[in-house]
């Protein structure tokens, strides 16, 4: 899709690692928030919205379920 939109990935295994997961991932997006006044030029902050990866299958080599591939990917902030 486009820059902003979601991207299929695709993963190794965390655990064969010769395995594919599919996974699609939302990039946070960037908002900025500005605070009229009276004086200029004012203040404005910004916010990022985190990522968002969802794992969409398990391993298509070790057998290993959608669940216990995502956990794992969490737990070594793979993802």
């Amino acid at each position: 899709m486009g820059a902003f939109g979601k991207h299929y990935e695709q993963l190794a295994c965390p655990f064969c690692e010769r395995g594919i997961i599919n996974c699609i991932f939302i990039p946070g997006a960037v908002s900025m928030k500005r605070a009229v006044t009276a004086s200029l030029p004012g203040k404005g902050t910004f916010h990022k919205s985190r990522d968002v990866w969802i794992v969409q299958s398990g391993c298509n080599s070790c057998g290993k379920k959608k669940e216990e591939v995502e956990t794992e990917l969490r737990k070594n902030r793979v993802i």
